[in-house]
């Protein structure tokens, strides 16, 4: 069966690998990083490795991503799709999940017995450790540990759902097939917007650290050239 990730992948790789994907602005930092569709594929092919060969996350699968507005979200969230995976974005999900995806600072909202990867949210994507950051005993440092998995991967197969109990077909919107701008100091909705843009074959510029309404939160979209605004 084909995955999530294939699906969205497929035709964007197909049209224009070295176009952008995911275009993160951090506003607060400030910083700029933006991800071709190639690169973002190889972040997610690595990280589907991980959880395919060490986390041991099958098809059909659930893996709960609680997760910020970052460029490495997208990774992960096609990464996850990759490995064949339901994603879920709700905490509450985490009982009946393989695996949770969070940053340190939402480690606290899940279960400890659950089998936990941290993402790290530096705007160059280095790993927790290298940047003084404690990761608990039995916690995964997902930037360093992914590291060492292939650019490619093969997948085994995919499951019925992509998110929250929808298949990737019933999340696309001809709405959302363009450039879009995600904006706002705090999204935990970012999962599902991302999840949404890719599935209807969209790019995506996020802006973190400003409120929607700061003049350049315009500025950036007009440089971005986006069709429409979440």
């Amino acid at each position: 069966m084909t995955t999530a990730a294939d699906t969205v992948l497929g035709p964007l790789l197909a049209a224009d690998p070295g176009a952008p994907l995911i275009t993160h602005y951090d506003l607060g930092a400030p910083s700029r990083i933006e991800l071709s569709v190639v690169s973002t594929a190889n972040w997610a092919a690595k990280i589907a490795g991980l959880l395919r060969d060490e986390v041991g996350v099958a098809p059909g699968d659930v893996v709960v991503c609680d997760l910020p507005a970052h460029w490495l979200t997208a990774g992960v969230l096609l990464g996850a799709w990759w490995a064949g995976a339901e994603v879920r974005t709700e905490a509450s999900d985490a009982a009946t999940a393989v695996a949770v995806i969070t940053v340190p600072e939402r480690l606290d909202r899940h279960p400890a017995d659950v089998e936990t990867l941290l993402m790290t949210t530096d705007p160059m994507g280095r790993p927790l450790a290298s940047l003084g950051v404690d990761v608990p005993p039995g916690v995964t440092d997902l930037a360093e540990a992914c590291r060492i998995h292939p650019d490619a991967f093969v997948p085994s197969g995919g499951g019925a759902h992509a998110l929250d109990g929808v298949a990737v077909g019933r999340l696309a919107d001809p709405a959302l097939r363009g450039r879009v701008l995600v904006a706002g100091r705090s999204r935990d909705d970012v999962v599902t917007v991302l999840a949404r843009v890719f599935a209807s074959g969209g790019t995506a510029v996020l802006v973190t650290g400003a409120d929607p309404g700061d003049p350049r939160v315009a500025e950036v979209a007009a440089t971005e050239r986006t069709t429409l605004a979440l």
